[in-house]
């Protein structure tokens, strides 16, 4: 079964219509000041939809008032018609509710003249208890083999060239569409290190451009799965810049996010087991840490800021990880 997030069907463009003229002011107002503030464009599109959310549920019930009069007991009745009506979760709650904290944070910093006396309420009602409803997929290296060999076999060289790279890098999905074919030039091999070094790229960061920095791909890895993708990128005459591609229009262009999503549903189905793209950077870093690389090192790999952060995707259990701690007793 593969990992699904629930999308939510509450808007519709028609209902959009019926929201009440300041509302709809205020929202262009405040997605001007994200813009500004150099916001990055997933946070945009995110604030985008939450607050398209709330004012259409102002619509139905809170008599489609202005955001500036919300008052507690709307942000209650939000919450509550969330989690009873919407079965929403704990976690996307917060990320709504957070969402409009965030737009009444920009009334009361830029605004602020024009109504003196708003006060970001939200925060005011506790939110749920944060819990995470989803197991987390721990990939064995038999899985990610067989993965890779059922792909191989159906000639799906594209999709095996992105899993081996996947495993090979803990690159987020975010960071592999933006992979070209001269990433993996000779020139870009480190042969003391074993790595592909890319050239700085868009990372996980604020703003329109984001933190840059080069990530490192297992040449070991990824090689043979390369070499047959490049092979039938040829056959198939694509001369895109970038390595991974779909045909849209008769004209081939990278890949974005939602196609990496795609490509997981398929993964999900050989495996008979929840695929999704972070579960590769978990692996990457597990299977570095059980062949005795340093977390330091792993740190820098995956690009973290610190060690603590790269613990977290170390799926190494307690029993593992204490397998080998009384060894200095055996020498005595």
């Amino acid at each position: 079964m593969a990992r699904k997030t629930e999308q939510h069907r509450y808007y519709t463009d028609e209902k959009w219509e019926l929201v009440n003229t300041f509302n709809k002011k205020l929202f262009d107002e405040y997605f001007r000041y994200c813009r500004s503030t150099d916001k990055s464009p997933d946070t945009i599109d995110s604030y985008n939809s939450n607050l398209k959310i709330f004012f259409l549920w102002m619509l139905d019930n809170a008599d489609n008032k202005n955001f500036t009069e919300i008052e507690k007991i709307d942000i209650m009745n939000f919450q509550d018609w969330m989690i009873t009506d919407q079965n929403l979760s704990s976690n996307r709650v917060r990320q709504l509710k957070s969402t409009i904290s965030s737009l009444s944070n920009y009334i009361c910093d830029m605004q602020d003249k024009k109504y003196p006396d708003f006060r970001n309420i939200v925060n005011k009602i506790k939110p749920p208890v944060k819990v995470d409803i989803r197991e987390k997929t721990i990939f064995t290296n038999e899985q990610i083999d067989f993965l890779l060999k059922s792909l191989v076999d159906k000639k799906k060289y594209m999709q095996a060239c992105l899993v081996a790279c996947l495993a090979g890098s803990g690159v987020r999905k975010g960071e592999i569409v933006q992979f070209k074919v001269d990433f993996f030039d000779n020139s870009r091999f480190d042969e003391e290190c074993g790595f592909y070094i890319t050239p700085e790229i868009r990372c996980k960061g604020a703003g329109k451009v984001g933190k840059r920095m080069s990530k490192f791909v297992i040449k070991d890895i990824i090689y043979p799965y390369l070499l047959l993708w490049l092979e039938q990128r040829e056959k198939l005459g694509i001369g895109s810049e970038y390595i991974f591609v779909n045909k849209r229009n008769g004209v081939y262009k990278p890949i974005d996010k939602s196609t990496v999503n795609s490509m997981m549903i398929t993964f999900s189905k050989i495996l008979d087991t929840d695929a999704y793209s972070h579960a590769f950077r978990h692996y990457a870093a597990t299977w570095l840490k059980r062949n005795g690389v340093e977390t330091s090192k792993i740190r820098d790999f995956l690009g973290h800021n610190d060690s603590s952060t790269t613990e977290i995707y170390i799926d190494i259990g307690k029993e593992e990880n204490l397998k080998d701690m009384l060894n200095f007793m055996k020498k005595k």
